[in-house]
């Protein structure tokens, strides 16, 4: 369905009609506006011709409403080409629009070079010949935080979207990746002041000074001002998300905009579309892979949100995704994720072991909480998640974590505590004279035996000597059923916490650019890539945890477990849940820190009795 609001409705020449009228041969000047004229009216056509690209009817639809419009939002399923449109849009108003500043940015650098790659890709295809002798090679430059490519008197710039970034910037065209995950405050502070802004500020003003001079001297009416359009564009690519985000709040907003009969405001107009993988031609898309994941039930709600591009409540699962929101450090907030420790504070390393070199294995994940012994509350800084590295990478990182946080406690899967002991035999900890050893700890006891075991454990845990390891076993007991109560428990009671992303507060990203940490063993190149890495890595931990199901087996014990569609597929980029057995994991390991620093000895009320021989 397509709705075009009464007061956006105007009469649009038919220039296919004007120029088949053209007769005879045409002068040099005439017969280029005549071009131009008939392959910006055709996009479609244009786009082929130059890139050997074929649009299907709703992409060139989206293409020219983009180009219409001041601020759009494409809200799509997966194959829905958001990049793809973004890139050949970037290409096509350079073209069209000498001059044309266009600014790719999102909430991390990798987002945005993802469309700058693809608009690469495009240029240097081999159908693309009349394309590529619009874009110079030797006008392109790749800086570590930054990609730009002159082109006809502009440019195209990626850059990742912090706080600072944007501001040293200017634009006719914002082209906004992944805009579910950018913060509401640089949306609302930083971009829409940055389009209500014109680029022509001073060419407006001397328009402005000839018109005061012309009406001062009665040659000119008030009514006869020039009036200036505003032709700065916004174009947001996104996946749905639930109804407590920011994005469904702009989405709701913009719909009300465009259905409003209001007139003001009417020099900014609005562009959304909502396209399911069911309004995609079939030719575009993966029947195989939408039928699996429609195998779990078309009502999943993580199946309309990534396939059906609509927004859904996200109260319904077992992990409140509403809950674990409100539990989240907003962006831009002074309380982050981390790269390095803070001094003074203990942290706790959760492992979720994985050793397949298969691109399609289980995540190695691991998972660092910064814990509060005065609130008892803990926060979650770190994550790492990696599916077919070698052993010897997972080590690295490992100790890379050991090396920047004072970590009080790990605890681990018992099923690859393995891990330790070749972590404890690679160079890095052998010169350091650094061996991690275990400590016997029971949770499944309860009561007095329980602080037995605390009391115990208390005796042996020694940090100097880095006795601070323990296992969890998950089919000892009814641990699974227990975990998950707790840290269920833990997030609607707020005693676990998300740190904000880095990249939000400008002040900390470049604290962390600059800083000291050992980038050599986290398997990164830049420090802004291990950055962009974490703001990723927690909003998958907050993914993972959403999409857990718990059913009961035929003995009714509980399974916490993903959908069934989604542990069907074998791909490398399916859902896991490893980075949430990880936040399970470490926040056991915060109540078993915080029961440690509790235990006091256990009082004795009976000893053995003498007997008399």
């Amino acid at each position: 369905m397509i709705y075009y609001a009464d007061k956006y409705k105007t009469d649009i020449p038919n220039v296919n009609q004007e120029l088949s009228k053209l007769v005879g041969e045409l002068p040099d000047k005439e017969a280029k506006i005549s071009l131009a004229q008939f392959l910006y009216c055709n996009l479609g056509l244009t786009t082929e011709l130059i890139s050997g690209i074929q649009l299907a009817a709703f992409q060139e639809i989206v293409l020219k409403t983009w180009f219409n419009r001041n601020f759009n939002l494409f809200v799509a399923g997966r194959g829905g080409s958001k990049s793809t449109l973004a890139a050949i849009f970037c290409f096509l108003k350079c073209i069209f629009f000498p001059g044309s500043k266009i600014l790719i940015a999102g909430p991390t650098f990798r987002t945005a070079r993802h469309i700058f790659n693809q608009l690469e890709k495009f240029i240097e295809s081999r159908e693309a010949q009349l394309l590529s002798q619009c874009f110079n090679q030797e006008l392109k430059t790749r800086r570590n935080d930054q990609f730009n490519w002159r082109v006809n008197d502009g440019e195209i710039t990626a850059i990742p979207l912090n706080g600072e970034k944007i501001r040293g910037f200017r634009a006719t065209d914002l082209v906004l990746d992944e805009f579910l995950l950018l913060p509401k405050e640089i949306i609302e502070n930083v971009l829409m002041p940055f389009l209500v802004a014109p680029q022509d500020i001073t060419e407006r003003m001397k328009i402005r000074e000839l018109e005061d001079a012309l009406i001062a001297q009665g040659l000119l009416h008030e009514s006869d001002r020039e009036v200036f359009k505003n032709t700065s564009k916004m174009i947001a690519l996104s996946s749905a998300s639930y109804t407590f985000e920011n994005l469904y709040t702009v989405y709701k907003d913009w719909i009300s905009k465009i259905c409003s009969k209001d007139e003001q405001g009417a020099s900014a107009t609005y562009f959304v579309a909502q396209l399911s993988y069911e309004a995609i031609p079939p030719e575009m898309v993966d029947t195989h892979i939408i039928e699996e994941a429609q195998s779990g039930g078309a009502s999943l709600s993580s199946f309309q949100r990534e396939y059906c591009a609509r927004f859904t409540d996200g109260s319904d699962s077992y992990f409140s995704a509403k809950k674990m929101h409100e539990c989240t450090f907003p962006d831009g907030s002074d309380t982050t994720l981390l790269l390095k420790g803070e001094l003074g504070k203990d942290y706790i390393l959760a492992i979720d072991p994985s050793f397949s070199n298969s691109p399609s294995s289980d995540d190695f994940a691991m998972c660092v909480l910064e814990v509060d012994y005065a609130t008892k509350t803990a926060l979650v800084v770190h994550n790492y998640a990696v599916a077919g590295a070698d052993l010897k990478e997972h080590i690295n990182y490992f100790c890379y974590l050991q090396e920047c946080f004072s970590i009080a406690l790990i605890i681990i899967d018992n099923a690859g505590f393995q891990f330790i002991d070749s972590a404890n035999e690679c160079d890095y900890l052998s010169k350091r004279n650094i061996k991690y050893s275990f400590f016997d700890l029971d949770t499944g006891l309860q009561d007095v035996e329980y602080s037995r075991a605390l009391e115990e454990a208390k005796r042996k845990i020694n940090r100097e000597n880095h006795v601070i390891c323990v296992k969890q076993h998950f089919g000892l007991g009814d641990f699974i059923r227990r975990g998950n109560e707790h840290l269920q428990a833990c997030i609607d009671h707020k005693r676990i916490w998300f740190g904000a992303k880095i990249n939000a507060n400008g002040v900390i990203y470049d604290k962390y650019v600059h800083s000291n940490v050992p980038l050599q063993l986290t398997g990164q190149t830049l420090m802004s890539d291990l950055i962009d890495t974490q703001d990723e890595l927690i909003v998958l931990v907050k993914k993972e945890c959403a999409l857990i199901e718990v059913s009961s087996n035929i003995r009714g014990n509980q399974n916490f477990d993903l959908p069934v569609a989604l542990k069907k597929s074998t791909a490398s980029n399916r859902a896991r849940r490893d980075s949430y057995t990880a936040l399970l994991l470490g926040c056991w390991g915060t109540k078993i820190l915080f029961d440690l620093a509790n235990q006091i000895e256990v009082k004795i009320d009976a000893t053995f009795t003498p007997i008399l021989i």
